[in-house]
């Protein structure tokens, strides 16, 4: 993330967290939904490999 040319977050990890705690908690907090449009990056870029979708879809099936 860049701001005015400096780069807030220079470590990988900090942005990415960042970027799944405001799409997944910040965002739910705020507008009462996820933030996640589908596009797939969380899974692409995962750096262990975990399907975001999966153990969302898992959870949900958990909880019914």
């Amino acid at each position: 993330a860049y701001l005015h040319g400096f780069n807030v977050r220079p470590d990988t990890h900090q942005r990415y967290r960042q970027w799944m705690t405001h799409k997944l908690g910040s965002w739910h907090d705020q507008y009462g939904r996820s933030g996640c449009v589908g596009c797939g990056r969380c899974i692409t870029w995962c750096p262990v490999g975990i399907d975001l979708t999966q153990e969302v879809l898992a959870f949900k099936e958990e909880a019914e």
